[in-house]
């Protein structure tokens, strides 16, 4: 009788977190359009602020309707708003001259892409960062940054979405061929590349190190200088 209270008391407790999860989740689905349209007002407030210098940035929200008069593939139950930069021309490209005609094929690179991804199987919200390509690199597309998440809608204040622009503006300038980061801009890529869940649990194809094999060396080096100095003066004593 004591065996089978305990076991009921497991299930009641397990019980209560499935229950106090499913609601979180509920909430999050429930409120999940609203902060959506709060995403694309301020990342829309900012494209227009760039628009004014002639960068160009697009933002769409998620399509509420169910495409069922359409064919094709569509992702059901999960949504995102987006940010990206336009396609550019990067002033390269490909000339073929054939007898018969001449064919020309210009590099584009497609923008950077800020993703504010929401899943309802597990109730978060996830930031990634897209990276641009050219378009014969379609097929070699780069993971996505995942750059901040949270199992909680009421974060995504207006404070908190902008503070999402700044570090994309980074990602962007580290990323695309058309920009120029500095070396802190790329500290920081490494960083948020390195500390990425994604990379400390091992999801990802390859591992992200914070230091690159040439950087670890100099380390090394620099740290072996002490040792040099201490067994020499040891030696000289001696």
């Amino acid at each position: 009788m004591s065996r089978n209270m305990n076991l009921k008391r497991m299930w009641q407790k397990e019980a209560r977190r499935r229950k106090s999860n499913d609601f979180r989740k509920d909430r999050m689905v429930r409120n999940w359009p609203i902060h959506a349209q709060r995403a694309v007002e301020v990342f829309s407030a900012f494209a227009m602020e760039a628009a004014k210098d002639g960068v160009r940035l697009t933002v769409t929200g998620p399509a509420w309707s169910d495409p069922t008069e359409t064919l094709g593939e569509f992702i059901i139950g999960s949504s995102s708003v987006h940010m990206r930069f336009a396609t550019q021309y990067t002033g390269e490209g490909l000339i073929t001259r054939t007898a018969e005609r001449e064919t020309k094929q210009l590099d584009l690179e497609r923008g950077s892409e800020l993703i504010l991804h929401h899943s309802p199987s597990d109730g978060t919200i996830q930031v990634f960062f897209e990276h641009p390509t050219l378009r014969n690199e379609e097929q070699d597309r780069k993971e996505p940054l995942l750059y901040a998440f949270t199992y909680n809608t009421d974060q995504l204040t207006n404070d908190w979405l902008a503070s999402l622009i700044p570090p994309f503006l980074t990602f962007n300038r580290v990323e695309s061929r058309l920009e120029l980061p500095s070396y802190l801009d790329t500290c920081r890529m490494r960083w948020w590349h390195f500390t990425d869940i994604r990379n400390r649990r091992g999801y990802l194809n390859t591992f992200q190190h914070l230091l690159t094999p040439w950087e670890l060396v100099l380390m090394g080096a620099f740290a072996a200088i002490p040792s040099v100095a201490l067994i020499k003066w040891v030696w000289e004593i001696v």
